[in-house]
Order: structure tokens, then C-alpha cells, then sequence
């Protein structure tokens, strides 16, 4: 199952599709086509072929009635092979299907893993190089207006969470962007911002919501306002423990079938969502070695 790291920076981009030109200009210095719209479309990028290809999000630029520009948005928090050939063929199956330009855009938790997945991908045919277009926490915007902050809170929820260890007034307008977003999200990316706080960070937003030095007056701040810093950082704890044992899971996950495809076993994708799907870390721990003599990558779970 996915994790909440790897889901909400796609819930963000569903909550506000604007925010993928936003992006493509101010991170990657690519100048949408004058449009008059953006929404959501289909991310299911099937062809006639039987297998059934699902990219993560997809965004759809339109001036009127026309497409003028189509993004696969992908979500990628750990390297995967696959990726080299369902990459392009999201491209190419939406570009058939809109009719119109279609980019690639991956965002990443890690400016280690952007350029990882930055690698061009050679497709085979002279001059076909996809390159993907890749945005890091580096490259994120900052966002440090008020005004910016209210108009795109979506945005303002990925600077804070990017660049609030190093630049506190991004979450000084986090407090805006709070305030003027639907009451049943702001829960929701208050804790992802927070999640991703080092402990400097997190006194910083502590102070913010105190009643004593911030004069507050959103629902949100005065509900929130009871957290005390003993309990915050409490949290900030267990959830940088979860983060841990997270990365420690998928590098697991990625050895055991690194270790399977080295011996050039053939792992088919229920074997591969079998091994991913494994949340206890000691199971994993014992698959890694027993790759390494298994005539097949089902005995793997005998």
C-alpha cells in the first residue's frame, strides 16, 4: 500500500491542479502555453494492449475548449527500474489520447532520489531520450508572502515542508495558507508539514500558535493552540521513528529483488508487490540472504 509520504504531495496537486504550472515555471523555468483552465483528467493511460498502465495524477492545460499542454505527475520516493519503460508510455499513451503536448513530471522527497530519476532514459530509437523533468526539495518554490501563501496554499504547504528547516518565514505564511483552505484539509497538511520538521523547526511553529506571542484568530490556530511543545515533539518523534523504519523497509524491499534480478530470476509483479507488501522488517531481514540461493523467487516465501 502506498505510504502517506509517497500520497499526500498527490493530494495536494489534486486539491489544486493550478498548481502544476506553477511549478513547471518557477522550479523548472518551463513557460506553460497560454491556458485558460486546469484541471484533473484521467490518469489511467490505457491503450489497446492488455496491460493497464496508471500513472500517479495526471493535469490537463486548457485555452477554451483546447488541450494545449497534458503532465503525468509521478510520486517517487525509492529508485525502481520499471519506471524506464512506464515513463514513456504514459507520455505517449496520453499524448495520443489529448491530442496535445504531454510532459513528465516526478516529484521527489530527496534531491538524491530527483536525480536519480533525472537519468534520461534511452528509449531506443535515434533521438528518442526522454529526460524527466524532476523537482526535489531544492527546488521546490519558496513560498514567503502572505498574499501567495492564501492564493496557492497547496504550494505553500510543499515550502514549508522543503524549506521550513531553513527558512522560517515559510512558515510564518503556512499560518495563511492554513487559514483560507477547506477546514477538513487543514489538519491534514499541518501534520504533513510538521512531520518533516527538524526540532528547530517545529519550536519555531510551537511559538507560532502560543496565544502569548501569536495573535491568531483563523479556527485553526485556536484549535491547535492547546499543543504543548512536550507532546509536539513527543510526535515529532514517533513520527521521525516511522520514517526510519520506512526507509529501512524499502531499502530491504529494493535488496531482496536486487538480489533476485543479479541472478537473473524472473520476478513477476506478485512476487514484487508480495516482498513490498511485507511490513515485518525480521521477514525481510531473512528473504535477503535466502534471495541469494533460491532456485525461484516463490520459495522465497516457503
Amino acid at each position: 500500500m502506498p505510504s502517506r509520504e509517497h500520497e499526500i504531495p498527490l493530494r495536494i496537486i489534486q486539491n489544486l491542479p493550478e498548481m502544476v504550472p506553477v511549478l513547471l515555471k518557477e522550479s523548472l523555468g518551463i513557460d506553460p502555453p497560454p491556458h485558460t483552465e486546469t484541471v484533473l483528467t484521467s490518469s489511467v493511460l490505457t491503450n489497446c494492449d492488455p496491460k493497464e498502465w496508471n500513472s500517479d495524477g495526471a493535469v490537463l492545460l486548457r485555452d477554451g475548449t483546447e488541450h494545449v499542454l497534458a503532465v503525468v505527475v509521478e510520486r517517487q520516493h525509492r529508485a525502481d527500474a520499471r519506471k524506464k519503460s512506464s515513463w514513456p508510455a504514459y507520455l505517449v499513451t496520453l499524448y495520443a489520447r489529448l491530442g496535445c503536448p504531454a510532459i513528465l513530471l516526478v516529484l521527489c522527497p530527496t534531491d538524491g532520489m530527483a536525480c536519480t530519476c533525472a537519468e534520461e532514459i534511452h528509449i531506443g530509437h535515434p533521438g528518442f531520450v526522454l529526460s524527466p523533468l524532476v523537482i526535489g526539495p531544492s527546488a521546490t518554490p519558496v513560498v514567503t508572502e502572505a498574499g501567495k501563501a492564501r492564493a496557492l496554499p497547496e504550494l505553500a504547504v510543499l515550502s514549508a515542508r522543503a524549506h521550513g528547516d531553513t527558512d522560517p518565514k515559510t512558515l510564518d505564511v503556512l499560518m495563511e495558507a492554513l487559514d483560507s483552505i477547506d477546514p477538513d484539509r487543514r489538519a491534514f497538511y499541518y501534520d504533513y508539514v510538521m512531520a518533516g520538521l527538524g526540532e528547530a523547526a517545529l519550536k519555531h511553529m510551537e511559538d507560532l500558535m502560543a496565544v502569548d506571542t501569536w495573535e491568531w484568530q483563523s479556527d485553526f490556530a485556536r484549535k491547535y493552540v492547546g499543543i504543548g511543545r512536550k507532546e509536539g515533539r513527543k510526535e515529532g518523534r514517533e513520527e521521525g521513528r516511522e520514517e526510519v523504519r520506512a526507509e529501512v523497509h524499502d531499502a530491504l524491499v529494493d535488496g531482496v529483488i536486487a538480489v533476485l534480478e543479479g541472478r537473473r530470476l524472473p520476478v513477476s509483479d506478485r512476487v514484487r508487490e508480495r516482498i513490498a507488501s511485507c511490513a515485518d522488517l525480521a521477514t525481510l531481514q531473512k528473504w535477503l540472504p535466502k534471495a541469494a540461493g533460491v532456485d525461484r523467487p516463490e520459495d522465497l516465501f516457503d
